[in-house]
């Protein structure tokens, strides 16, 4: 829905045109939603909590090699610095948000807490395949439960999982978010 559309809407809804008062709570609302300029700071930051930081390639918990902050598929005995993985997780974060953009476009219209969960899976369990039941896409269930705003069940099902089980309290802090939207 373009901008027009939605004050139309509103101004029907109304009943009535709508005041300088109104197009700026409208617009004050809208902010959050419009994509910020780089990744999500949050959204960062949580990932360096939950992946960690190896700086030297390491086979994660199935069996991959991984360098960085979560950064898969290296070859053993790869070592990197610093500011080669903080580089390199900015473009992982960069590349997991388009290409769940591209599968989930309405993602974009979460609450910011809500879409951080979905991009935090995605980054942890890659974006996927709904047909091949892999990654973030293999959650077909608890997306449509995310999509129709119903969360708690959406958490619910996100605990229920293999996936729960493997990354612990990773699973239970983002099912709260996205139960609590905080």
């Amino acid at each position: 829905m373009n901008e027009k559309a939605l004050f139309d809407a509103v101004r029907a809804i109304k009943g009535a045109p709508l005041t300088q008062v109104d197009v700026d709570a409208i617009n004050a609302a809208l902010a959050p939603v419009a994509a910020p300029e780089g990744p999500d700071r949050e959204l960062i930051e949580q990932l360096k909590i939950d992946e960690g930081c190896r700086l030297t390639a390491y086979k994660d918990t199935v069996g991959v090699w991984t360098v960085g902050y979560g950064h898969a598929h290296v070859a053993p005995g790869t070592v990197w610095t610093q500011a080669q993985a903080e580089a390199q997780l900015i473009k992982d974060v960069e590349e997991h948000n388009a290409d769940l953009a591209l599968e989930l476009p309405w993602v974009a219209n979460l609450d910011p807490v809500r879409r951080r969960v979905l991009h935090n899976m995605a980054f942890n369990l890659g974006v996927g395949s709904a047909t091949s039941g892999k990654g973030l896409l293999g959650f077909k269930n608890t997306l449509e439960l995310v999509r129709t705003g119903k969360y708690a069940q959406a958490a619910d099902n996100m605990m229920a999982s293999k996936w729960a089980k493997q990354v612990g309290q990773r699973a239970v802090r983002l099912a709260q978010k996205m139960r609590t939207g905080t």
